[in-house]
C-alpha cells in the first residue's frame, strides 16, 4: 500500500480530535508516520489553524475555504491540497457546517490513491462527516472498505483498525446492528487499551461507543463498568465531555432504572442531564429525555418534591415543541399528573389530557419507527402502559 506523505505530527493531530473525535481519530495513528514530509507540502494556514485552537471555528473555516480555493490539481500542490481540504473538512464540523465539512471531505478523498494511508483516513474522515448529516448507510461502506484495507496492512490487532472499528461501531449502533457494533467496540476497546500513547479522549470515546452497544442489547450490568471508566478518563482529563458520552451517560441511566437501583440511577441520570444540556441545548430532545428518565427516578425514590420540579420542566419543554406523541412527552404529562393529582386536581388534568393527545396522535399517525425507537420503547414500555391507563381513565371521568 502507498503510503502518501502523512506529514502530520501527532501533537497536531491530538489537536485536530479535540474539534472532530469521531471523524479524526482513525487520522490519527494511519496519517502520524512522522513530519519529515511536511516540509514539502504547503502549510495549513497558521491562522486558520490559531482560530480553530482558539474556538473560532466559524473564523477558521472560512480562512480554509479561501486557501482551498487557490488549490490547483497540480501533482506538486495535491498533497498540500489535500491537507487543507481535509482541515476543511474538519473546521465545518467544528462550526457545525456538515454540508461544507462534506464538500471538504469529498475534496479531499478525490485527490489522493483509495488504498494509499491518506486515502484511508480521508474515507474516515468523509465517513464520519456523512454519519454527523446521519447518512449512515452511506458512511457504512466507506468504513468497511477502509477497515479491510487497514487490516490487511496492520493486522486486525493494529491501532488503525481499532480506531476505524470504533467508527463503523457508532454507526452501526445508529442503524440498530448492536451485536455486531458491541463486537467491533470491544476489540477496539482492548486493542487501544494496551497502548499507552493513546490520548484518553479518545479511549474514552471508544468506550462510550461500548457501553453504549451493551445498553442497547440490555446487557446494562456489563454496560456499567465499560461506561463508568469512560466517564472517570473524561473526568480525570477535564475533557468535557461529548454528545457520545452524553447520550451514553443517559443509557447507563436508564439502565441503572430497569436493574431497579433508582438511587444510582438518579445520579447518573443528573449526570446525563447536565451533559445533554451543555452538549445539545436545554431544550433539545436528549435533554428532554434525559429529564423525564430523571423524574421517573427522583419518583421511585419518593423524592416527590424534585420529581415534581423536574417532570413539570419536561412537560414545559416539550409543550414548547407541540410535539406530544413520543413516548417521553407522554411519560412525563401522564408521570406529573400522578404525582401532583392529589394536591392539584386541575393541573393534573391538564397533563392527563396531555397525555391523552399524545396517545392520540401516536394512534392515529401510525408512524414507523425505526431501531432505535423500537428500542425506546422496550425500555418506557412497562411506565408507559400503565401512565396509559391513567390518562384515559381520567379522560373518561
Amino acid at each position: 500500500m502507498r503510503r502518501g506523505a502523512p506529514g502530520r505530527s501527532l501533537a497536531a493531530l491530538n489537536r485536530a480530535f479535540a474539534y472532530c473525535p469521531g471523524a479524526w481519530a482513525a487520522v490519527l495513528v494511519l496519517a502520524s508516520a512522522g513530519t519529515a514530509a511536511a516540509a514539502e507540502r504547503a502549510p495549513i494556514p497558521a491562522d486558520a489553524s490559531a482560530a480553530l485552537e482558539g474556538g473560532d471555528a466559524a473564523g477558521a473555516l472560512a480562512l480554509a475555504q479561501a486557501a482551498a480555493e487557490r488549490c490547483t490539481a497540480s501533482a506538486r500542490e495535491r498533497d498540500a491540497c489535500f491537507d487543507i481540504w481535509e482541515f476543511v473538512a474538519q473546521a465545518g464540523l467544528a462550526a457545525d457546517r456538515a454540508d461544507v465539512a462534506e464538500i471538504g471531505a469529498r475534496r479531499a478523498i478525490a485527490l489522493v490513491a483509495p488504498d494509499s494511508e491518506d486515502g484511508i483516513g480521508a474515507a474516515v474522515v468523509l465517513a464520519s462527516v456523512l454519519q454527523a448529516r446521519g447518512r449512515y448507510a452511506d458512511a457504512e461502506p466507506l468504513l468497511r472498505a477502509a477497515l479491510a484495507t487497514a487490516i490487511g496492512v496492520e493486522g486486525a490487532g493494529g491501532a488503525g483498525a481499532a480506531i476505524i472499528s470504533a467508527r463503523l461501531a457508532a454507526g452501526l449502533i445508529a442503524t440498530g446492528n448492536w451485536d455486531e457494533a458491541e463486537r467491533l467496540a470491544r476489540r477496539a476497546v482492548a486493542v487501544l487499551s494496551a497502548m499507552p500513547q493513546v490520548p484518553p479522549e479518545l479511549l474514552a470515546g471508544v468506550l462510550v461507543q461500548h457501553g453504549l452497544a451493551l445498553a442497547m442489547l440490555d446487557r446494562h450490568a456489563e454496560a456499567e463498568p465499560v461506561l463508568r471508566r469512560a466517564l472517570t478518563m473524561t473526568d480525570s482529563a477535564g475533557l468535557g465531555g461529548t454528545k457520545e458520552l452524553a447520550n451514553a451517560t443517559l443509557a447507563l441511566g436508564i439502565g441503572l432504572m430497569g436493574q431497579a437501583r433508582y438511587a444510582d440511577a438518579a445520579a447518573m441520570l443528573a449526570r446525563a442531564v447536565d451533559l445533554c444540556e451543555r452538549q445539545f441545548g436545554k431544550t433539545h430532545f436528549e435533554t428532554r429525555k434525559a429529564l423525564v428518565a430523571l423524574g421517573l427516578a427522583q419518583q421511585q425514590l419518593g423524592a416527590t418534591a424534585e420529581a415534581e420540579r423536574t417532570l413539570r420542566r419536561a412537560v414545559a419543554l416539550h409543550a414548547v415543541t407541540g410535539i406530544w406523541d413520543n413516548v417521553e412527552a407522554i411519560t412525563a404529562a401522564a408521570a406529573a399528573g400522578d404525582l401532583i393529582a392529589e394536591h392539584d386536581p386541575r393541573g393534573a388534568r391538564i397533563y392527563f389530557a396531555r397525555a391523552t393527545l399524545g396517545i392520540r396522535q401516536r394512534i392515529d399517525g401510525a408512524r414507523d419507527y425505526g431501531p432505535a425507537a423500537q428500542a425506546e420503547l422496550r425500555m418506557f414500555g412497562p411506565i408507559f402502559q400503565r401512565q396509559v391507563r391513567v390518562a384515559w381513565l381520567s379522560q373518561a371521568r
